[in-house]
């Protein structure tokens, strides 16, 4: 991963834990301070090309600012406790908008989220967050006045599936993104995903006070919340199923990776296919072939086999190993068969196992002398003799 990493921190999802967790895995230096977009402002012009990882409230587009692309991550919360956490932090932050207001009128959750002139921050605000366009140019002159009347206008739309629309299709081209609800598993995705060290041993160092589950809320509370994030709650549930995909194929990618480089678990030939290493510690040995046959003729050959991979192999589909042959003429210049008959295993051939066994053969059509080759093969990825002599057993065999 050459590009930068921007954490689009929507606020109240639990981001603080996850930036110290981020900041672990960068040289400070290479951190950008800016958090807020006053700060991002108040920077050197120029300074922002030197910094590999970018955090904080910068909405979505920063990448257009600094100019560089950047590899966008994000966290998701469900919308009505990520309300209330807002709730809870406005009524504690002196320095949050509406503080004053809320204390002096002793405001309720209710009253909170009911006030028309002030609750317009709360309005999808994580769909917003993925789908509003601000210019950053204009928002550098003025942030609070600008920016305010942007996100006012997209508040205002409050049940435009467009925005919705394009807040998941911004969000699906997330290198990562997480579920506050589910820190551990986000964490440990982020990991994987970005090769990040996964230690995730840092305490959570923003957890609101006093927070209250959805069960402890009223059915009005819950009500209104819901009127005001009608699009987030979509969003949530939408990206709630694509995050258990993505944790599914992360396990499946783990547990697959972890068999296969296991030096003692036995693995199964009809799960993935044999590799070149496996395929040469296998050896065939042809032990009674009859020396003359008749052309045309077929006959049975017994012969041992012996398996010192760390393979079960199996006839079993969908990539079956058989016994099998070549002919050659006796002077090894020509090959005459090549695509021989196949013989099944009849149990599977379970590592540092030898045993004997019948295939069966059938002689070239013209009379002469010939060489039979005695193999394996793996149908549809390759011959065990290709290249190592171990795995293929010989005979001299007159044809009549």
């Amino acid at each position: 991963m050459t590009n930068p990493v921007y954490y689009l921190h929507i606020p109240k999802t639990g981001g603080t834990s996850l930036i110290s967790f981020l900041d672990d895995q960068f040289d400070p230096e290479d951190i950008c301070p800016a958090q807020l977009l006053p700060e991002l402002f108040a920077l050197p012009e120029g300074s922002t090309s030197r910094y590999r990882l970018f955090r904080g409230h910068l909405w979505h587009g920063l990448d257009t600012y600094v100019r560089r692309s950047l590899t966008y991550i994000t966290m998701l919360r469900d919308p009505v406790q990520r309300t209330v956490s807002w709730y809870l932090h406005a009524k504690r932050d002196a320095n949050a908008y509406r503080h004053q207001q809320m204390h002096s009128e002793s405001w309720s959750l209710l009253d909170f989220v009911r006030d028309t002139e002030t609750n317009w921050d709360l309005v999808n605000t994580q769909t917003l967050f993925l789908a509003v366009d601000l210019d950053y140019q204009k928002l550098s002159r003025d942030p609070v006045g600008y920016g305010h009347a942007v996100v006012k206008e997209y508040a205002a739309r409050r049940h435009d599936q467009e925005l919705l629309g394009l807040a998941k299709k911004r969000l699906e081209s997330f290198a990562f993104f997480g579920i506050t609800e589910r820190m551990r598993d986000s964490m440990s995705l982020l990991a994987h995903d970005l090769g990040y060290f996964p230690n995730f041993s840092a305490r959570r160092l923003n957890v609101s006070s006093n927070r209250n589950g959805n069960g402890e809320l009223s059915a009005a509370e819950i009500d209104a919340i819901r009127e005001l994030t009608t699009l987030d709650q979509e969003l949530y549930a939408w990206a709630c199923e694509l995050f258990d995909e993505r944790m599914g194929e992360m396990m499946g990618s783990l547990l697959t990776g972890h068999y296969w480089q296991s030096e003692t678990l036995v693995k199964k030939s009809w799960h993935l296919p044999m590799g070149e290493q496996a395929r040469t510690q296998v050896e065939v040995a042809a032990r009674d072939a009859p020396s003359e046959v008749a052309a045309s003729q077929s006959f049975s050959v017994r012969l041992r086999l012996s398996n010192r991979s760390r393979y079960q192999i199996s006839s079993r589909a969908p990539n079956p190993v058989h016994v099998s042959y070549h002919w050659i003429d006796a002077t090894r210049s020509k090959l005459v068969v090549f695509d021989g008959e196949r013989t099944r295993l009849q149990a599977s051939l379970m590592p540092g196992e030898e045993r004997e066994m019948q295939a069966r053969v059938v002689a070239p059509s013209i009379p002469g002398q010939y060489i039979l080759q005695l193999t394996l093969v793996q149908e549809g990825i390759a011959w065990f003799d290709n290249g190592d002599p171990s795995a293929l057993g010989e005979v001299e065999v007159a044809v009549r």
